[in-house]
């Protein structure tokens, strides 16, 4: 009987490991944190902006993000990642004719990008590549002042796709929870194809 009950012990221990690992190796989960993005800009600055020494360079910028995502199995996993970085800003004074004309911009970048994710290595530190698509909406809120005359303004927003790539590891800090660090790439394209930056983004993520 003793026999019998150490083996219905073990039975049930490697039961209970083995499902504890299915549970941390396959499910959904969603995360939530913050991103830095630095800028690459492929902007022509125009010439009759460069004429007078203007050089449309923008600054890098933080962010937040959020994803939903479901591991299929150990080695893939498909998330929606969600991202909104505000404040590309561009602000710039140049002499126009002998009056200093001031050129101030704010690009806000929102995405939401179907991506998948590959883990070639198990273990608590998971390293994955990932890829992904999905849509890129930019507004732009742009004004040239100047001493003595009224501020011009204009601003627009469009949508097109875009895509990313990039590296990154999931920690685990126990089954349920783990830590996130990703550095990607990010592009947009048609009428978006000049706004192209790198991230750099940590969270946290709770997996079902």
């Amino acid at each position: 009987m003793k026999r019998s009950l150490s083996v219905l012990g073990c039975l049930l221990a490697t039961f209970i490991l083995t499902t504890s690992a299915n549970a941390a190796n396959t499910g959904m989960y969603i995360g939530i944190g913050g991103t830095y993005a630095m800028e690459n800009f492929d902007i022509d600055t125009p010439a009759s902006l460069s004429r007078y020494g203007y050089d449309q360079k923008y600054d890098d910028t933080w962010g937040i993000n959020a994803k939903i995502g479901y591991k299929v199995n150990p080695y893939f996993s498909v998330e929606l990642a969600l991202e909104y970085l505000s404040g590309f800003d561009y602000n710039q004074t140049a002499l126009v004719t002998g009056t200093p004309v001031t050129l101030d911009s704010d690009l806000d970048v929102w995405t939401a990008i179907i991506a998948a994710k590959i883990y070639p290595i198990q273990g608590k530190i998971k390293p994955y590549f990932t890829v992904g698509i999905g849509i890129m909406q930019a507004s732009i809120d742009a004004t040239a002042s100047a001493p003595g005359y009224l501020p011009y303004s204009a601003s627009d927003n469009e949508t097109d796709p875009c895509g990313k790539i990039g590296l990154g590891v999931d920690i685990f800090i126990n089954q349920n929870i783990s830590f996130n660090l990703e550095g990607a790439y990010t592009a947009g394209f048609n009428d978006l194809d000049e706004i192209q930056y790198f991230t750099i983004s940590a969270g946290l993520a709770y997996h079902f």
